[in-house]
């Protein structure tokens, strides 16, 4: 039997995709939005994204059974209290974070005991934002982490499992702090580089002559680049310990191949490029 009603808070490229992707199955009745841009809202009802929309997360939460909050991590945590102030007996509270230490931390002792927490972490996205850049597929055959903990209710993970299941994406269960690190080294740190590629490039004399001049390794590096400030500089900030080492990691292999061509060290050189070469080939 579906569920009555999933609410969505935040109708970007994540909330917007998952809403689209609900839509096209049978695991709820009702697909509801939630949005303080109005324009996303009236987009979102009119192309049949969602049911229903509103600006406030009370109207759409008072009889939902699932909860997503698919907000920058700077907004969840107030966002998961309101919902779960105003979510009826029973009903299950989750995220999209791709930071989860931050997020267990500020909202698991807070939320009210009749609505439970589970921690998700969708792994899909592209450089684009706005529920005009959602994709009903973008989930499919993409792995969803899950991070319960020892006080995480085991109706509400299968519940949240399930949902995600229902949008096409294969579930795998981690803890937070595993997770943050795994994700500040293979995704957090490479944004950063990425903003830190094209910046440099900034400060080289003619810059508008290189761009005019780049080619598919620069554009291809730096597409990521392209991705909102804002969503990313709460993340660097709520996983900021596993970033920065992830970042000081990168740097010294940077220095590696940077001292071998400043000595004209072509043994050395060769085994840097030579090692990353074959590490790279054996990337799924």
């Amino acid at each position: 039997m579906p569920l009555k009603k999933i609410t969505i808070i935040g109708l970007g490229l994540i909330g917007g995709s998952l809403a689209r992707a609900l839509k096209e199955s049978d695991f709820t009745e009702i697909v509801s939005g939630v949005d303080t841009d109005t324009g996303s809202i009236e987009y979102a009802v009119s192309e049949h994204i969602i049911d229903e929309g509103s600006v406030e997360i009370k109207e759409s939460t008072r009889d939902a059974d699932i909860v997503v909050i698919a907000t920058h991590i700077g907004a969840i945590k107030a966002a998961a209290i309101s919902a779960a102030e105003n979510a009826p007996k029973g009903a299950v509270v989750t995220d999209t974070g791709s930071v989860k230490g931050k997020v267990l931390r500020d909202i698991e002792g807070l939320l009210s005991s009749h609505a439970k927490f589970v921690g998700g972490h969708p792994i899909a996205g592209t450089e684009n934002s706005g529920i005009r850049s959602s994709d009903k597929a973008l989930f499919k055959g993409r792995r969803c982490i899950l991070t319960p903990t020892e006080g995480t209710d085991k109706e509400a993970l299968g519940k949240v499992a399930s949902m995600w299941e229902a949008a096409g994406a294969d579930i795998f269960e981690m803890d937070a702090d595993t997770h943050d690190r795994i994700f500040g080294t293979v995704s957090h740190m490479p944004h950063a580089v990425a903003y830190s590629l094209i910046n440099s490039t900034l400060r080289a004399q003619n810059h508008e002559e290189l761009f005019e001049f780049a080619g598919g390794g620069l554009k291809d590096y730096t597409r990521i680049a392209e991705s909102s400030p804002e969503m990313w500089m709460d993340i660097f900030l709520a996983n900021s310990a596993y970033t920065l080492g992830a970042i000081s990691r990168f740097q010294e292999a940077l220095e590696k191949i940077k001292s071998a061509i400043e000595i004209n060290d072509k043994a050395a050189l060769a085994n840097e490029l030579s090692r990353a070469r074959e590490l790279k080939k054996k990337m799924k």
